[in-house]
């Protein structure tokens, strides 16, 4: 499976979405729920619901209206609450229902940010240098060519994705949790920036690994890897890294943990310990 929905740059990025599909029995049924990241070929959804690998479903992209149908791969991880995450592959290949642009390849760049043209509002996800990293994040805008617009144009971090989050992910929550999201929890959605940055980890006994961000904000950020951190644990991070330059150390403490797509693979939110004043 992880061949199979890494075959394009993969973000996390939670898009509303319904699915459509048949029970064991035959039933038609029709839920609500959200994808936890996506690609050009596939996502990890959760719903409501029980699907089985093989299975074909029909997924509408609540934002946009565009739908497919989908194979399901398989469960990534166990249910909770009647509410489980799966692994879906696009049955058509030229098919893109989440109106992002991925590269093919994610062998060329350690780093892909999603990004949207601010002349069409188009989104890409761009693979960049560290210094252009670097010049999104003091300017707030790059100069990159636009595929739509036919031209170089001004890009940067999404807006209207975290809009449309915003407007819509807590009636999708309410459908798979029965569940509300708090005020405090919907702004922390709204401020993530879906990007894969290199990311240098230490923890408090001197072990170090470079692994890869998933989406980053003013208070701290998500990274996936396959090593096991404790929730709670105390770390101190260099993000973006790159092993040319100085940057300082921050400290920061692991506040959440789930699985990843593969039951060896993790990903981890972390919040950023504030230096007392």
């Amino acid at each position: 499976m992880e061949n199979d929905l890494r075959r394009s740059p993969r973000i996390m990025f939670s898009i509303p979405v319904s699915v459509r599909g048949a029970d064991e029995k035959g039933k038609p049924f029709e839920t609500t729920g959200r994808t936890i990241t996506v690609n050009r070929h596939g996502a990890r959804i959760q719903v409501p619901a029980s699907l089985k690998p093989g299975q074909t479903i029909r997924v509408i992209n609540q934002a946009n209206d565009e739908e497919a149908e989908f194979r399901v791969v398989g469960p990534i991880s166990p249910p909770l609450d009647r509410v489980g995450d799966w692994g879906i592959e696009c049955l058509h290949a030229d098919k893109n229902i989440w109106d992002i642009d991925f590269p093919y390849s994610s062998e060329d760049s350690d780093t892909h940010v999603l990004l949207a043209c601010q002349h069409c509002q188009s989104l890409s996800l761009q693979s960049l240098s560290l210094v252009e990293v670097e010049v999104l994040e003091t300017a707030g805008l790059l100069t990159k060519p636009c595929v739509h617009c036919g031209v170089s144009t001004p890009w940067g971090y999404s807006k209207r994705a975290f809009q449309v989050e915003t407007r819509t992910y807590q009636a999708a929550v309410m459908e798979a949790t029965g569940q509300f999201l708090t005020l405090a929890e919907e702004r922390r959605r709204s401020l993530r920036k879906p990007a894969q940055l290199p990311i240098r980890v230490r923890d408090y006994y001197g072990e170090v690994e470079i692994a890869k961000t998933e989406n980053v904000s003013q208070e701290g950020l998500c990274f996936s890897s396959s090593r096991k951190y404790l929730v709670g644990q105390g770390i101190v991070v260099i993000c973006p890294f790159d092993a040319a330059s100085e940057r300082p150390e921050v400290r920061a403490r692991i506040v959440r943990m789930e699985t990843g797509s593969d039951r060896d693979h993790y990903i981890y939110g972390v919040k950023y310990v504030r230096a007392p004043h």
